[in-house]
């Protein structure tokens, strides 16, 4: 009987020796956002609604994908188009501390985000569509859109004049919708003349602006007037769900448009020809991917170009039933330029 206590004695030492040991292991192993046992979450804010069809969309799937590949916890929420919501939503989100890292975007937001990051040092912030500089909590990507719209300048240009297609006209004139008339947009605006011009100087560019990325009546009405009254041909839409109106009118006068941020090529085949895309979904999950790893480097800032994949042109299916061969071959030939370094474009916002 006294050994048998003895025995139970020692085993009952070695099992306490035993899980010190594991705790002693376990506290030794730095935590962070790489090894965290517990789930991630991130919540992407929207200012604004989904639904777009490009720009809000697009890194809506990039946080679906970061959630069914990276186990990632997701959730998003929108709020809405009244602008003076917006730092109280975002807020609100940040404040609960629920998340581990907030994503959001646009030029719209930037003051609101440096405002709440600076007041909440502790929380995480993932910035797309705009350069933010020494907030050592934002992590912040910006698309080369002048690139991407130099692409499209080029492809408008020369779609004008090609009688190939059915709805060219000899006038060498092409359009530009922008959402609202601020320096991202213009940004865009000046990468499409820039590639307009590189194909054929004597291109005129028509340009209007919506007054919001909301309205999508409007967006038609102003292509419309490109259309009928100006002699345009084929318009570039950069107003996010106010551009669908944009698309929408290049149908209905029988021209043609080119979309962005997204592959919107699919919503009126052979009238949208091409659109720039902004690879926000990627970008958006190779930074929660980073996230993840530990390895994000906030307190620094990306700018994604051609070389880099964040931009280019949508070329699927109907880019390749829809669009002259001459006119794909001549875009590949602009694009090794670009890659190359050869063709050089020029930014407004350096």
């Amino acid at each position: 009987m006294k050994n048998n206590k003895i025995w139970s004695i020692c085993v009952l030492l070695l099992t306490l020796l035993l899980v010190l040991a594991a705790c002693g292991k376990e506290s030794d192993t730095p935590t962070s956002a790489g090894n965290d046992p517990e789930k991630i979450k991130a919540v992407f804010y929207v200012n604004g609604t989904l639904g777009d069809k490009g720009f809000f969309d697009s890194t809506e799937r990039g946080m679906q994908k970061a959630g069914k590949e990276l186990g990632i916890e997701v959730k998003t929420v929108e709020g809405g188009s009244n602008q003076a919501d917006w730092a109280a939503g975002l807020e609100s989100l940040v404040s609960s501390k629920k998340y581990d890292v907030v994503v959001a975007g646009t030029s719209q937001m930037i003051d609101i985000v440096k405002d709440i990051a600076g007041r909440y040092p502790d929380e995480k912030f993932i910035f797309f569509d705009e350069v933010v500089k020494d907030v050592p909590n934002i992590y912040s990507m910006l698309y080369s859109q002048s690139e991407g719209s130099f692409l499209a300048g080029a492809f408008a240009s020369l779609v004008t004049t090609n009688m190939e297609l059915k709805a060219s006209n000899s006038d060498k004139v092409i359009g530009f919708v922008g959402g609202m008339d601020v320096p991202i947009i213009n940004d865009f605006k000046a990468g499409y003349e820039q590639g307009a011009q590189y194909v054929d100087p004597a291109v005129k560019i028509v340009a209007s602006y919506i007054g919001d990325f909301a309205n999508a009546p409007k967006g038609k009405e102003l292509a419309l007037s490109q259309f009928n009254a100006q002699k345009v041909d084929v318009v570039y839409q950069v107003a996010g769900g106010g551009g669908l109106g944009v698309l929408e009118a290049g149908k209905a006068a029988g021209k043609y448009t080119i979309g962005v941020d997204g592959n919107q090529n699919p919503l009126y085949p052979g009238s949208v020809l091409t659109s720039m895309l902004k690879n926000i979904d990627a970008s958006v999950f190779r930074a929660l991917d980073l996230y993840k790893q530990g390895k994000l480097p906030f307190g620094t800032n990306e700018v994604l170009g051609i070389k880099e994949g964040g931009v280019g042109l949508a070329k699927d299916e109907l880019y390749n039933s829809n669009v002259p061969k001459a006119i794909q071959d001549q875009m590949i030939d602009i694009e090794k330029k670009m890659q190359s370094g050869e063709i050089q474009v020029k930014s407004i916002l350096k």
